[in-house]
This record gives structure tokens, C-alpha cells and sequence, in this order.
């Protein structure tokens, strides 16, 4: 086990993050005796693998927990999937089901907040099976448990493949045929909640992974053997103290289902992550999407609905073909760049929004006009050159198999010049270029045609999700979905 030393504050400075404390005491007093080790006075570096922070492991954060762990006499702990803002989630053996599961341990602070319970309940009640629902990740189990952080919601449910969003990550790209049918199926989900009345609220690549076949019948070290032994990293303080019970002894890096065999993905994908959705007809005051995947009626009316859900659901399809992400937000994600973002592709927005402009606090103002107020020049003026959605899909890369066609003639993609060593002395040398090969014109018309029904200022002209599941871009059968002999079937060789 590697160590990761531990600082106290006292001994040395480094920038803190955030803490997730609601307690106000815990997070001032250091740790002596009280379970709690507040980031106020620590901090830690050496992390080799890609763990979490320890500054979560507060009052209202992560949950400790440890390989070989039990939980409700029933699930074993015995790797991690990964970890982010709500909380934990590890791969565990359900010894009453002879099964694997995903247990999602929250934060202690988002345990009374989340959603996924009343929500999918709700779904399950239905008793509905109609074409959607099977693209739902429904709960297998729920619990609370209690712990030196808090009390944590758990949630147990299937085990799933990598989400969409890291396959950009893993230098992965579904097949053109893939992602229409991936993309399709996501449409359907989306469709059947809204069906229901219900809005996921967190529509992204993220929140759709790929349907893992049943790994039920492996042996621990069968699984191991597929997936890795769990890494861990001891923790350790400084001064020699004892870690207290509010942290972990060490931490576990995730698992990477990419080094399973590729046939282990069925081609199908789970929408899953329903802590903050909500019933379309009691919307909440506002909702946690990421900039990316925001709608613009969000910054200017911070009002959410079924049109919300639209409008990612697109940003969405679009990153499924393409592996990138619509509207590249850089900067922290203020209104500001968001919008300014929409406007690059959507051109000015409509005459409500577009004499607005936000002020320091995010908030939406009239303009005045005056540019010694600080108020943002005219949202055509901000963003002078545009890129709309025929460019933005015409020049999605892809892989191709099939004939010469006259888009492939595109100019060369220009790499940056290298400086290499030699025996001679240092020369600059300019690497071969590589031909930029994009999507068919056909399929690229498509696919605008379809992202123009949903990426729309105005909610109330989005398509709804029933109307786009019958679009010309699933089911064309365009010259890229051909692919070379031996090629995977899921992603691109």
C-alpha cells in the first residue's frame, strides 16, 4: 500500500477546496479526540492514483468506506466504481442474491435531498412497459445508514458499463450505427419519463452508461482477473496521530471496465442518476446541470421544465455521434459565457432576452446602454462570428471504411511543429499532416435537421422527445456506418 501524507495546517499551506461541513464547530476545532478532521487544519499531497479528496470525509460528506466492508449483513464491498460531488460508489457482492450490485453511498448533506427514491418509485408504480422504460436504471434496494459523517442514503442497482462520457477519455468512439441506435434509445428514455410527467433534470453523457452483460456468475478473483485487484493508498498523518474514524485508513482508486472484453457491452445504455429530477408540474427553483448542457431559460428566467430536459437531451445526441461537447464552456460556466456560447451557434436570442444582460451576481438586467455601467456589449456584438449547427455537424470526426468521397477531400489537419533532439543539435521538424475525415454530408444534414428541432431559444418550439424518436437520422443507413473487416463492433477501430 502506498501512503499519502497528511499536513497539519500548522505545518504547512496549501490552497484548501471547498468544505462540506454544515457543522460549524467540527469544521473549526482540530481533530484531538473528536471524530472529525476538519480541511480548516489539514491538508495532504502524494496522491499517485486518481482518489478523492480527503477534504470531503467531513461532517455532511463521504461516508468511510473500507474493502471487505458489510452493509445490511448482505452487501460486501469488494472494489469502486467511482466517486463524485453526491457521494461514493463501489462495487459490492449481494450474498442474498449471489449477485454484483453498484451501492451508491451519498453525502450525508444530500441524503435528504435526493430524489432517486420518490422518483423512481413513482416509475416503478406505473406498471408500465412500454418502449423507454427498459432504458432505465431502476433501484434493486435502498437504505440509511449512520456514520462518523452523517447519515447516507444508499442505493443499490444494477451493474453497469462506462457511462457515455468517457469515451472521449478512453480515446473510444462508438460506430456511426452505434451511436444512432445508443442516441435513439436515449430519446426513448427520456420519452417514456415525460410520459409519466417526470424531467430527469440532468440529462448528459454522464448520466447514460452502456449495459454491462452479466458478470453474476465470476468468482472474486474471476472479476479481478478482468477488471484489476482494487488499488489502494494508505493515509497518513504528519505528525503521527491517529487517523480519525470521519476518514478512511486508505483510499481505493475505481476500477476501469475498459479493460473488459468490448463483447461484455451490450450496445444498449441505462439513463441512471435520478437525484435531482423532479415531478414537470412542481419544477424546482433550479437544478444542477452542468453549463454545458444548460438551456438558455435557465440564466435568463431560471425556470425549468420538460423544455430543459429537451434542450440537453440534444447537447446530449450530439455528443454521442461526436464524442465532443456542443458548447464548450471554459471559464467556470458563468451566464455570461453560457449564453455567449448559444449565441456563437443560435445567433442573437429573441427580443425578450437579447436587451438583458448579467450583472456580477449572475443575475439578468436590462441594458442600459451605458458602457461605463460595465454592462456587456449587445449579445450580436459579444460574439461577432458564429458557428452554426451545419458546421458544427459537418465536421464531426469519424472513422470510414466505404468508397472515396468527395468530403474526404477536406484540407489537411495541420499538427503543430516538433522539436526534436539530435545527434547534430536541436531541429524543428513538422510531422506528417493527417486528412481530416468527417461524417457523410447526408448524415451530417440529418443529424443538423434533427439538433435544430431541439436547440431552440424559445422551450415551447422544441420538439417534444416523442416527436424526434421518429426522425430520418436513426434510421439512416449512411456510408460511415460501414466499417473495415475485424473492426469492433461497438467502437471505432
Amino acid at each position: 500500500m502506498d501512503n499519502i501524507t497528511v499536513l497539519d495546517r500548522q505545518h504547512d499551506h496549501i490552497e484548501q477546496q471547498p468544505n462540506l461541513s454544515s457543522d460549524p464547530e467540527g469544521c473549526d476545532a482540530p481533530y484531538e479526540g473528536n471524530h472529525h478532521l476538519s480541511p480548516v487544519d489539514w491538508d495532504f499531497y502524494g496522491l499517485s492514483l486518481e482518489v478523492e479528496l480527503l477534504d470531503n470525509y467531513e461532517r455532511g460528506g463521504y461516508h468511510p468506506v473500507h474493502l471487505g466492508d458489510t452493509f445490511q449483513e448482505r452487501y460486501t464491498v469488494i472494489h469502486k466504481l467511482g466517486f463524485g460531488g453526491s457521494g461514493t460508489v463501489w462495487l459490492a457482492r449481494d450474498k442474498l442474491q449471489n449477485r454484483y450490485v453498484a451501492l451508491k453511498i451519498l453525502c450525508a448533506e444530500v441524503s435528504t435531498d435526493s430524489h432517486d427514491v420518490e422518483i423512481l418509485e413513482f416509475l416503478e408504480q406505473r406498471n408500465d412497459s412500454g418502449p423507454g422504460r427498459q432504458y432505465i436504471a431502476f433501484l434493486l434496494d435502498h437504505f440509511q445508514i449512520e456514520g462518523p459523517n452523517g447519515s447516507h442514503l444508499c442505493l443499490v442497482s444494477e451493474i453497469l458499463g462506462p457511462a457515455l462520457s468517457q469515451l472521449a477519455l478512453s480515446s473510444k468512439q462508438l460506430r456511426g450505427s452505434v451511436a444512432r441506435k445508443v442516441a435513439h434509445q436515449a430519446v426513448e428514455a427520456v420519452a417514456w419519463l415525460h410520459s409519466h410527467g417526470i424531467c430527469h433534470g440532468d440529462l448528459t453523457a454522464a448520466n447514460f452508461a452502456l449495459e454491462l452483460a452479466s458478470i453474476d456468475s465470476w468468482s472474486e478473483q474471476e472479476l479481478y482477473n478482468h477488471i484489476g485487484k482494487p488499488r489502494t493508498e494508505a493515509v497518513r498523518r504528519a505528525s503521527g496521530k491517529q487517523i480519525p474514524p470521519s476518514i478512511p485508513q486508505y483510499l481505493v482508486e475505481a476500477a476501469s471496465f475498459w479493460q473488459l472484453d468490448p463483447q461484455m457491452l451490450t450496445g444498449n445504455i441505462r439513463l441512471m442518476d435520478f437525484g435531482i429530477s423532479y415531478f414537470a408540474d412542481k419544477p424546482p427553483v433550479d437544478l444542477g446541470t452542468p453549463p454545458g448542457f444548460a438551456a438558455p431559460e435557465i440564466f435568463f428566467e431560471q425556470t425549468v421544465g420538460q423544455g430543459t430536459d429537451l434542450w440537453a437531451l440534444g447537447c446530449t445526441i450530439y455528443t454521442i455521434r461526436s464524442n465532443a461537447t456542443m458548447f464548450e464552456i471554459r471559464w467556470g460556466g458563468l451566464p455570461e459565457e453560457c449564453i455567449g456560447a448559444v449565441v456563437e451557434v443560435l445567433g442573437p436570442p429573441p427580443p425578450k432576452w437579447n436587451d438583458l444582460y448579467f450583472n456580477e451576481d449572475g443575475k439578468p438586467k436590462p441594458r442600459g446602454g451605458a458602457s461605463e455601467n460595465g454592462e456587456s456589449p449587445s449579445w450580436a456584438d459579444y460574439v461577432p462570428d458564429r458557428i452554426p449547427l451545419s458546421e458544427i455537424t459537418a465536421n464531426i470526426a469519424d472513422e470510414y471504411h466505404g468508397p472515396p468521397r468527395e468530403e474526404d477531400n477536406r484540407p489537411r489537419e495541420k499538427l503543430p511543429t516538433e522539436l526534436r533532439m539530435t545527434a547534430q543539435g536541436c531541429t524543428f521538424v513538422s510531422p506528417e499532416e493527417k486528412p481530416i475525415i468527417a461524417i457523410a454530408t447526408e448524415e451530417a444534414d440529418k443529424l443538423e435537421d434533427l439538433l435544430q428541432k431541439v436547440i431552440r431559444w424559445d422551450p415551447n418550439e422544441r420538439a417534444s422527445a416523442q416527436e424526434l424518436l421518429v426522425h430520418e437520422w436513426f434510421r439512416g443507413d449512411f456510408e460511415d456506418s460501414k466499417t473495415a473487416e475485424g473492426a469492433p463492433d461497438l467502437f471505432q477501430s
